[in-house]
């Protein structure tokens, strides 16, 4: 299948998100390894939750701060922004059972 880059923008980055989840987490007494996993932890919760309200086949690649797809696909009438900050609030929602998986690990 041919894929096509739907969307790039610092807003899709890994290092724009991982900066959100470090002030999310910041007053919790995590040492640097804890920080760091905690982080990619959310931030792959983001991109699962994300990936579930594009269209088809698309995918969220957050270390390319692209979103990819179909060649065919569109991200017409999907408002990035609101879409990034519903997966966040989702995550943020869950974020207890996500640190007891990782700092259990």
């Amino acid at each position: 299948m041919t894929t096509k880059t739907l969307a790039r923008t610092y807003k899709l980055s890994y290092a724009y998100h991982a900066d959100g989840w470090y002030r999310f987490i910041k007053d919790g007494a995590y040492t640097a390894k804890e920080r760091n996993a905690l982080v990619d932890a959310l931030i792959r919760a983001q991109v699962e939750e994300l990936n579930r309200h594009l269209p088809g086949e698309c995918h969220w690649v957050p270390r390319l701060g692209e979103i990819h797809g179909p060649a065919n696909a569109s991200l017409d009438g999907v408002n990035l922004d609101l879409a990034l900050a519903a997966a966040a609030d989702a995550v943020a929602e869950h974020f207890e059972e996500i640190e007891a998986k990782v700092l259990s690990a």
